[in-house]
């Protein structure tokens, strides 16, 4: 469940809407909305899309290793 969260960006789009959100809704998915389709600054919403995905990658990597260590003693 962790890591889908880094994914849900309806949820928090449709209850605070695009205006000013409270601090706790300030998500990592609404800096590359805003970067991206408020500022109009495309590559910076990119970059930070990549970072996310490269971020995503490695700790879904080390919960694979993890879990498949745990399936082998078991």
């Amino acid at each position: 469940m962790f890591l889908w969260t880094f994914n849900d960006f309806n949820t928090p789009f449709v209850l605070f809407g695009s205006t000013a959100q409270p601090p706790a809704a300030d998500l990592l998915s609404f800096h590359i909305y805003n970067a991206s389709f408020i500022t109009w600054n495309f590559g910076s919403g990119a970059a930070m899309s990549v970072l996310l995905l490269l971020f995503l990658l490695v700790v879904t990597g080390i919960y694979l290793a993890v879990t498949n260590r745990r399936s082998v003693r078991a």
